[in-house]
């Protein structure tokens, strides 16, 4: 590893999450009586920044709350997690961002957010916090805050040379600016497709198979100026698509409990390992192990992975 100390700047949102453990999803207008419920701390940018700091990272945020219970609930967890804070601003107008996440039988998950505070993090707010991104290995950032603050965070770190992770999720098409400065680009199917503008299967993605139908949506995204994608497949793991050619990475199997904060534990990782120096393929890996074990507890903090456990699951595994 090229760093023992690697730092991690994540830019991003905060929620409380409001969980419902239910039978099936409910159809349009019916109603589902669930039998579990819990409140918890959530937002892909806080799932992320604590998932780098649970693994031996020095993980900052940048990000805001509203100024209520539930954004002093958020940095007395930060500080409980280890996560400096220092750049996450409070707003006395709005409420602190809200998601709701319903869970089947099955342990998938359906998400509706109400984003709050997370509305009002500027490109201003971003570059206020510049020293944070820039003297950091990696920057992670995702799309739950809005595409003026994505583009400061990116371009941020793009010109201190730190290398830039972009979660796009949830998934809205980016500016071609924004991609051009992304290393790593992160989607699951669904979000490569609504990036690269492809409904369904469409276009030269139409091959048979999934796999063959992701690769070839992979490579609209470099066309669009993205350096490496690291395309998620659940538990099928990942591909990692760069103009070096494409190449398979599976998931470790385990018992899946609560996917809800897979992709964040995966992203969480993934930013931790190429802060540290590891090649592609094995940042891959470390990533692909962290969202394994975050999928075998419930709920999001909880199952988010010590460092020891990845790296035993890496170790094997591979």
């Amino acid at each position: 590893m090229a760093s023992t100390d690697p730092v991690v700047a994540v830019v991003g949102s905060y929620n409380v999450g409001l969980t419902m453990q239910v039978p099936a999803f409910p159809g349009p207008g019916e109603t589902v009586v669930g039998h579990e419920f819990a409140e918890g701390p959530g937002g892909k940018g806080s799932n992320q920044a604590i998932a780098a700091a649970r693994l031996d990272a020095e993980s900052r945020f940048v990000g805001r709350v509203g100024a209520d219970r539930y954004g002093d609930d958020a940095v007395a967890l930060w500080e409980a997690e280890g996560v400096d804070a220092h750049a996450v601003g409070k707003d006395d107008s709005t409420h602190t961002g809200v998601g709701f996440v319903i869970i089947d039988e099955d342990g998938e998950n359906e998400i509706t957010v109400a984003p709050g505070a997370n509305d009002r993090l500027s490109a201003a707010d971003v570059r206020a916090e510049a020293s944070a991104i820039e003297t950091a290995d990696c920057l992670l950032v995702q799309l739950e805050i809005g595409d003026d603050p994505v583009r400061a965070a990116v371009e941020t770190a793009a010109e201190a040379g730190t290398t830039v992770v972009c979660n796009p999720a949830p998934a809205r098409e980016l500016p071609a600016d924004v991609l051009e400065r992304v290393d790593y680009l992160t989607p699951n199917e669904h979000e490569a497709r609504t990036l690269a503008g492809v409904d369904g299967r469409g276009g030269d993605a139409s091959e048979s198979g999934d796999e063959v139908t992701g690769e070839a949506v992979a490579r609209e995204l470099l066309d669009l100026g993205v350096g490496t994608v690291v395309l998620t497949r659940g538990g099928a793991g990942a591909l990692l698509v760069s103009d070096d050619g494409v190449e398979r990475v599976d998931t470790p199997s385990v018992d899946v409990v609560d996917t809800t904060g897979a992709g964040d534990a995966f992203n969480g990782a993934l930013a931790v390992a190429l802060a540290e120096g590891l090649d592609d393929r094995a940042a891959v890996r470390f990533g692909c192990a962290g969202g394994a074990l975050a999928v075998t507890a419930s709920e999001v903090i909880p199952g988010l992975p010590e460092r020891g456990a990845v790296d035993d699951l890496v170790a094997e595994s591979w």
